[in-house]
C-alpha cells in the first residue's frame, strides 16, 4: 500500500509552459494544485533544488503567467523528462483562475461518464 504525499488534490489540465527562467523551452503542465504542479519538457532544462520562473499559457488566454516554483525532482519520462514543481511564487487571482479552469475540466468529465 502507497502512502499519498501530497498536501492538495492535484486537477489534470492542458497548459502549455513557453519559458522557463528566460529561455524559450517548450513543456506542458500535466497536473495542477494550489501547492504546485507537475511538468513534461522536451529537454532536462532544470536542476533540481533550484528555484526557476515559468510562463504558463491558458489555451483559451492570449497571456502569459509569470510563476516562480521551485523544483522538488526531475527525471526521464517516456524520451522526454518530468518535474515536480512547488509554487514560491504565484498571483492568487492566476492560482485561483487555473484550480477554477482544473476544476471545470474534472467535473465535465465526471459527468460525461
Amino acid at each position: 500500500m502507497s502512502i499519498e504525499r501530497r498536501e492538495a488534490p492535484r486537477f489534470l489540465l492542458n497548459l502549455s509552459v513557453s519559458e522557463i527562467s528566460g529561455h524559450g523551452l517548450l513543456g506542458k503542465v500535466v497536473d495542477f494544485s494550489r501547492k504546485g504542479m507537475r511538468i513534461i519538457l522536451d529537454a532536462p532544462a532544470l536542476s533540481e533544488r533550484t528555484d526557476i520562473q515559468i510562463a504558463i499559457n491558458r489555451p483559451d488566454y492570449n497571456k502569459q503567467i509569470f510563476v516562480i516554483a521551485y523544483v522538488a525532482w526531475i527525471k526521464p519520462f517516456e524520451g522526454k523528462y518530468e518535474a515536480g514543481l512547488k509554487f514560491r511564487n504565484i498571483p492568487p487571482d492566476a492560482k485561483a483562475d487555473f484550480l477554477n479552469y482544473g476544476y471545470k475540466l474534472w467535473l465535465k468529465n465526471r459527468l460525461s461518464c
